[in-house]
């Protein structure tokens, strides 16, 4: 397997680790929120929403004696920006932080990430990622998400990257003696990536007629779908999530807050998903359309956290892609006009590709 392989699914696997981070790693511990200044808080969390990434990381970097929360709000900025500036923060979280998981567990997100982004450098950074998660593990033996973060590293990464099938399917068992529900999925997601997908499919089947399992199962088996490029399945279930929605909790030190989170969360990358099917396949325009438009609004007025969803730039840029193919030029150039700041390199290609068939068709 050559390194551009090794990278590409390095991305992934990086990108589903962050995003498992979403109501643990992520979340505020007691201490934090006592040290934190919470309309401070809010209004980076805002600003983030808005793709003001360099405001974020203006008003952050200078302070000493970080939070976590602070530290994984400026470090997700930065991975928006300069990945080498976040891997030497997330470096700095681990020095400060060496006896909290969570520290280590962004620090693996950040080398996932370099890893997809370095061709040269992909395999150094892999056994980084790799060494972080087994850290993480065994700070918090009984933390299920950094199980899950470390079997999807194996599950994606290839054997020369560290990645391990037997390891994976080990830690799929261990996560199902800590949480039954947590179990069920683990072991989809095995069988999904051994190609044992008709198992897979049975326990998604399952886990979608429960309540609190229902949105997840819908998003983790239509977005396999989606990536193995079985559009009609992955429009069938991914669909599904356009008429759900999540009972709203806003106390967030409620026993429900963490479910909620979880659940809103995968609501709204459902949706986002929905869209990129109709991006990727030239096929279900108008419910794409209408998906992006859900995504956009529940986005900007959820209190849940945010850092691990795709921006409001990609979710515009998305929608403004589906609105050109509906021939809308102009409601196509009104929503490009509503992208905010600097992605990264692939959206800016995107994003000069779609303004100059825009003005083709002016």
């Amino acid at each position: 397997m050559n390194v551009k392989k090794v990278s590409s699914r390095l991305l992934c696997a990086a990108a589903v680790s962050i995003a498992l981070t979403s109501a643990g790693a992520f979340a505020l511990n007691n201490d934090s929120i006592k040290n934190t200044d919470s309309t401070s808080i809010e209004m980076l969390d805002a600003r983030f929403k808005q793709g003001d990434y360099e405001f974020v990381i203006e008003a952050l970097e200078d302070v000493k004696a970080k939070t976590p929360k602070q530290y994984n709000i400026l470090i997700s900025a930065l991975m928006n920006i300069d990945l080498d500036d976040a891997e030497e923060v997330a470096d700095e979280f681990v020095k400060n932080y060496n006896s909290d998981y969570r520290a280590y567990h962004t620090h693996a997100n950040v080398m996932g990430a370099q890893a997809s982004n370095s061709i040269f450098s992909a395999l150094g950074y892999a056994e980084k990622a790799k060494q972080s998660l087994e850290t993480a593990v065994t700070l918090a033996p009984d933390e299920v998400g950094v199980y899950q973060a470390l079997m999807q590293f194996h599950l994606m990464a290839p054997s020369i990257a560290g990645g391990d099938m037997d390891e994976a399917e080990k830690l799929a068992d261990k996560i199902a003696t800590l949480d039954a529900l947590e179990g069920q999925f683990a072991k989809a997601k095995f069988y999904l990536q051994d190609d044992q997908v008709d198992k897979a499919v049975e326990i998604y089947a399952t886990l979608a007629q429960q309540n609190e399992a229902k949105i997840r199962a819908n998003l983790e088996l239509g977005t396999h779908y989606l990536t193995d490029e079985r559009f009609q399945n992955a429009f069938e279930t991914l669909s599904v999530l356009l008429n759900e929605s999540v009972e709203t909790v806003t106390d967030k030190e409620s026993e429900q807050w963490e479910a909620y989170a979880e659940n809103k969360s995968n609501l709204l990358y459902g949706k986002y998903r929905m869209g990129l099917l109709a991006v990727q396949s030239g096929e279900y325009t108008d419910s794409g359309i209408a998906a992006l438009e859900q995504y956009i609004e529940e986005y900007n007025s959820t209190s849940i956290e945010t850092a691990h969803l795709p921006s409001m730039n990609w979710a515009n840029l998305r929608l403004a892609e589906l609105r050109l193919n509906a021939n809308d030029v102009q409601q196509a150039k009104a929503t490009l006009s509503q992208i905010n700041g600097e992605e990264d390199k692939r959206f800016a290609k995107i994003l000069k590709g779609l303004k100059k068939q825009i003005k083709k068709r002016a």
